[in-house]
């Protein structure tokens, strides 16, 4: 099995959201530079439309997404201080958020959302696998993920027992 005990990519941990991005932006990036920059996927089109000089498009629906021109320029730039993904797991929504040395994930129940939420945190300094979870142990550092998470938008599709609506 992966991690976690999980074998797909969704999941709310290291492994199944950690993924390679390669861009090649001739007169932009440097050759053969690197970045641990954290990004998202949404990030890929405003990156790709600022490199083709495209404007924003006027659509009624706000592009996510943040460019990653600066960090092409510049390996040590950084554009954003979090990384955001949410996947459901067992009648429960995780959302979660990963800082350079943190993830913290937020579990609700589907059906109950009024249900006390759970958490878990990890510290990825010293417990680079998750094998720790560390929420009980670090409220100071679990309450300052927590405002940060909390600036992300809750889902708003409502869910029923036996299936999703």
């Amino acid at each position: 099995m992966g991690d976690h005990g999980y074998w797909t990519k969704h999941t709310n941990y290291e492994q199944a959201n950690t993924i390679p991005m390669i861009m090649v932006a001739p007169g932009v990036a440097k050759p053969n530079t690197a970045t641990d920059q954290l990004a998202e996927t949404v990030d890929i089109y405003p990156t790709l439309a600022e490199l083709a000089g495209l404007g924003k498009p006027d659509v009624p629906q706000p592009i996510d997404g943040t460019s990653m021109v600066p960090v092409l320029q510049q390996a040590d730039q950084r554009i954003r201080d979090h990384a955001y993904h949410a996947f459901p797991k067992g009648g429960h929504l995780g959302r979660a958020i990963r800082t350079d040395r943190y993830r913290l994930v937020e579990w609700t129940n589907m059906n109950k959302p009024e249900e006390e939420k759970g958490y878990e945190l990890y510290d990825y300094l010293n417990d680079p696998l998750e094998t720790k979870n560390i929420y009980d142990k670090n409220k100071k550092v679990a309450e300052e993920l927590k405002a940060i998470l909390a600036t992300h938008p809750e889902a708003k599709r409502q869910y029923r027992k036996g299936g999703n609506q």
